[in-house]
């Protein structure tokens, strides 16, 4: 395998919205560059990328997928990450690793939700974006207006670098603004192209965007502005290495065009890749924590002390798990000792690959600024740090979005829950966007995830892999008990069965407090009336008969209870006996302090494009929600509501319908608000229903 410096290394991710055409776009990439000896298609299934089984029978991405291959003496990594949003964790995870985004936008639509996210994503962790626009050999397009949709969203630093001669079936001519050539492709799919003189007919417009172009490099360096200025024209070299600096420094996003099915047009984004494309290099420093927690700067270079980070993790069969990591600093080599920073435990480097898909080579290292691939590490998973023992760094970890969806799961045979549990957890070591807990409030084993496909792919997967079964069910809802006045109870407990008898009095003064506030306890007692050694029995049995609810079983909060008299035996009195008394006690008054139940109510915040606009909120409302407030980011709308939880179940799939697949959510917890009656009577009922069943 031949070996390469940190500056002849290309670390890139292609990002986009689903169906933009990101894997034809690897798939033509690599073949350019000779890993394969034809381009696959994904309805054959045949793509390097796209090799998982449920990803072939979908046709689409679901998992990251890490390729590479020389080209012009310079290695190119590439990550192709998923389009769909269940699975934007993966893109997450694979920015983490690279130093510049390819973004992915079909000619036969325009910037989508998925085009903003990948974005938004590149844009918080300050990478470098190239934007190509794919699919220009489809029927019925209008290029101009694709790219004044790019204009519109991503603002006035996005910039023509090429633009095709006629679009549509035939596609196969590009002007390219930085050679100022134009560029014919053959149309036998071997990507090769020639070059000729711009025609008399496109020359106006090519000198017109070219202009813009030098003058948007011009603008992002002080110095290349002023020579600009005194001598109205960059050299060749100014212009190159000034479009290079422009990209790193987000001062430039060049616009480039292709066609990935048809190779058109992606031998010169291999070169354009290689030529201004960021190196790991380039990146000077690096932010990582010390051993003591100090915020500190690493440099990407292979004589620093070794650092690594683990992006991605996957279990494959016969080989185990394989973990995919960055070397940011150093060099990682087969047989190494190194100390996971995270774990604060060792680690051994056994084989190290580098891949194209599910196909590896081996290799004895990798340098500082490489993607490869390590098996079978012993206590190291996604988003852990790698580093020398005598340097110890960590670095951030990895920001995965929280989760959207949740269901319960119960298991089709008795005496499989050890199995689940053990199957849930690897599952969750792979993939972090996936959560997994028993709720023993709620008595049922949730699961988290990004949207219903991203859960119900795990569900296969622990079946394939595990071999357990497993049934949905609809989660149930925490809901909460309270008060909305004063009250006040006696609560006694008097019982005699021969010899010593038991004894608690006790009397009660409830109140409400603020919402979030939980319990408070007063101890009131004055006198002796109830002797301070039986104190703690009152507080321990108001606390439990809190948490077995009293209205339907579910958790009082937001109560403040004063014990302010009571009486007492001196035999037959006992720590059993008041907790027994002060639970009865609790009962009646709660249930005199008008009690209602509380629910869980979420943020919601939808994007859509503004035709659905009306639908989403008319759903919103159909589901008890309250629109907060709307925002507009370019063509799409931002809708702001606070919704039941109880009206979210499946609604990732209800809003993917709606809108086409063109709409996206998140939510968070926001706060409890009180249930509406004739909601309260249903919960109270199924409670009473629940409980006569178990007896």
């Amino acid at each position: 395998m031949k070996t390469y410096k940190t500056d002849q290394l290309r670390n890139f991710a292609i990002g986009a919205h689903g169906g933009a055409g990101k894997t034809s776009l690897v798939e033509a990439m690599i073949f350019n560059m000779g890993e394969t000896n034809r381009i696959g298609t994904i309805e054959q299934g045949t793509t390097v990328s796209d090799y998982n089984a449920d990803e072939i029978e979908r046709q689409i991405s679901i998992n990251t997928s890490l390729l590479h291959g020389d080209w012009n003496d310079h290695k190119l990594n590439i990550i192709d990450t998923p389009g769909y949003s269940d699975f934007f964790g993966e893109v997450v995870g694979a920015f983490r690793a690279v130093e510049s985004v390819l973004v992915v936008i079909s000619a036969t639509g325009s910037v989508e939700v998925g085009t903003e996210m990948v974005w938004e994503a590149a844009e918080n962790l300050g990478l470098p974006r190239t934007i190509v626009i794919n699919k220009l050999d489809k029927e019925n397009l209008d290029y101009d207006a694709v790219f004044d949709s790019i204009h519109e969203s991503f603002g006035h630093k996005v910039v023509s670098a090429q633009f095709p001669v006629k679009v549509g079936p035939g596609f196969n001519s590009i002007i390219d603004l930085i050679r100022m050539k134009l560029m014919k492709f053959s149309t036998d799919g071997s990507g090769k192209y020639t070059e000729e003189a711009i025609p008399d007919d496109l020359k106006s417009k090519a000198d017109d965007l070219h202009l813009k172009l030098i003058e948007a490099v011009a603008e992002s360096d002080d110095s290349l502005m002023e020579k600009y200025f005194e001598a109205g024209e960059l050299t060749e070299d100014e212009f190159r290495d000034g479009l290079r600096k422009a990209i790193l420094n987000h001062e430039v996003y060049p616009v480039f065009c292709v066609s990935a099915t048809t190779n058109v047009g992606v031998r010169r984004l291999n070169d354009v890749i290689t030529n201004f494309a960021p190196a790991p290099s380039d990146i000077k420093t690096l932010t990582a924590l010390d051993k003591g927690g100090k915020e500190i700067q690493k440099k990407t270079d292979i004589t620093e002390s070794t650092s690594a980070l683990i992006f991605k993790t996957i279990s494959e069969e016969h080989v185990g798990e394989l973990s995919y990591l960055k070397v940011f600093s150093g060099a990682v080599k087969s047989g190494d000792d190194l100390l996971n920073s995270t774990q604060g435990k060792d680690e051994r480097i056994g084989q190290l690959f580098v891949l194209n898909g599910k196909h590896k080579n081996s290799v004895d290292r990798l340098v500082a600024g490489d993607l490869g691939a390590v098996v079978k590490l012993k206590a190291t998973h996604t988003g852990d740090t790698l580093c020398a023992k005598t340097g110890e760094v960590q670095f951030p970890k990895i920001a995965f979005p929280e989760p959207k969806i949740r269901t319960a799961i119960i298991p089709k045979a008795k005496g499989d829950e050890e199995k689940i549990s053990v199957g849930l957890h690897a599952l969750h070591e792979e993939d972090p966007t996936f959560i997994s807990q028993f709720d023993s409030e709620l008595k049922q084993t949730i699961i988290s995830g990004q949207g219903e496909m991203h859960l119900g792919i795990i569900l296969k997967r622990l079946s394939q892999k595990y071999h357990v079964e497993v049934t949905e069910e609809e989660p149930k809802i925490p809901y909460r008990e309270t008060i909305k006045r004063k009250s006040e109870a006696q609560g006694k407990y008097k019982k005699q069965s021969g010899g010593r008898g038991q004894y608690g009095d006790c009397y009660l003064r409830l109140e409400k407090l603020p919402r979030g506030e939980g319990f408070e306890f007063v101890n009131a007692i004055v006198g002796g009336v109830i002797p301070g050694k039986f104190i703690p029995a009152v507080e321990k049995g108001i606390v439990e008969r809190m948490e077995k609810g009293v209205l339907a079983e579910c958790k009082v909060v937001d109560v403040k209870v004063t014990c302010f008299d009571g009486s007492y035996h001196n035999v037959d009195s006992s720590e059993m006996a008041f907790k027994i008394a002060a639970s009865m006690g609790f009962q009646k008054a709660f249930m005199d302090a008008t009690p209602v139940i509380l629910e869980p109510v979420y943020d919601v915040t939808v994007k859509v494009p503004e035709e659905y606009m009306g639908d989403v909120m008319g759903d919103i409302s159909g589901r008890r929600g309250k629109i907060m407030g709307m925002d507009s980011e370019g063509k799409f709308q931002v809708i702001r509501a606070k919704v039941p939880l109880g009206e979210l179940f499946k609604y990732s799939t209800s809003l993917r319908s709606m809108t086409s697949g063109r709409g996206i959510h998140n939510r968070a917890f926001s706060h409890y608000d009180e249930v509406p009656g004739d909601i309260a009577e249903k919960i109270i009922k199924q409670a009473k229903k629940e409980k006569e069943e178990e007896s």
